[in-house]
């Protein structure tokens, strides 16, 4: 199936949506909506997809996302197991870029949220300390009414333009290159992926989850993501990695086979070549990043 397009209601007497999500797992279809979205992910853990990335995103997550651009967030497998003290929170604010009329953007004194909106067709990362007071702010704007709720979003979007505090996400082609009517199967190949990648996936096995011939599923899925599906496959195990090795309650080489990944050689090489480390640094490195000074 298509991306979704997903329609997003800000309810009476409002110009945009606010809205505050507690649910035992997230939305977890590649979708798509008109409006830009702003969304802190306060409880919650899980790959990110946005356009082309693909990342873990943790408690705190912070996104800016442009009109029209495709993503998903999908929680860990745990989360689908209805576990009752297990749920995810999330703030979410969307807005059409020109919702406060399309001449307010052109004023000179805007010149860094302009910018900012043009780069979020990229989709970005909120980082820092611009991440943590963006947060407290997304708390407020939560209980705001009137036209402190546009001084907030307002507010909010000059603070990550005038900061530094940001990474982009999406590559430049995909936005150039993606085509929103054209995306059938996608989303059946990431669900096929997601509940599969612990065991062995052959590219035929990929193509038959949408009923054409690995030749053409290769060149289809090149041609909607920019990457090949080998290159999809070992970042979403490199991310489930990432996530064990944080655990810290399986070795090193149980996790690679836990990952889909047939020897420990083949998973210290593929892991290095991601994350920029060996599983064992990485997991040394965060171990001394989360302890208490």
């Amino acid at each position: 199936m298509r991306p979704i397009l997903r329609k997003v209601d800000a309810g009476h007497n409002y110009s945009f949506s606010v809205r505050e999500d507690v649910y035992p797992y997230l939305y977890n279809h590649w979708h798509f909506h008109p409006e830009a979205e702003l969304t802190l992910i306060c409880k919650g853990r899980g790959i990110r997809l946005v356009g082309d990335s693909i990342e873990r995103f943790e408690d705190s997550d912070l996104v800016l996302l442009g009109g029209d651009l495709p993503h998903l967030w999908r929680n860990d497998a745990v989360y689908f197991q209805g576990l009752p003290d297990l749920q995810v929170e999330a703030i979410a604010v969307h807005f059409h870029e020109d919702f406060w009329g399309t001449a307010f953007l052109e004023l000179p004194e805007l010149k860094a949220i302009r910018d900012l909106l043009e780069k979020a067709k990229r989709g970005l990362r909120v980082t820092g300390d611009t991440k943590y007071r963006i947060s407290c702010q997304m708390e407020s704007i939560l209980k705001a009414s009137g036209t402190q709720r546009i001084g907030h979003l307002l507010n909010m979007l000059d603070q990550i333009a005038t900061s530094r505090d940001y990474e982009l996400l999406s590559s430049v082609g995909f936005s150039k290159n993606y085509d929103l009517l054209n995306t059938d199967k996608i989303n059946r190949i990431y669900t096929y992926t997601f509940n599969n990648f612990q065991k062995k996936i052959t590219l035929k096995d990929a193509a038959a989850t949408v009923n054409i011939s690995p030749h053409s599923f290769c060149r289809y899925f090149r041609s909607r993501t920019l990457k090949t599906y080998g290159q999809f496959l070992l970042e979403v195990r490199v991310g489930y990695a990432c996530k064990l090795l944080i655990e810290n309650k399986m070795s090193v080489a149980r996790i690679g086979y836990a990952c889909g990944f047939n020897n420990l050689s083949n998973f210290n090489r593929h892991f290095k070549s991601l994350a920029g480390t060996t599983p064992l640094q990485y997991a040394k490195k965060y171990t001394q990043y989360a302890s208490p000074q």
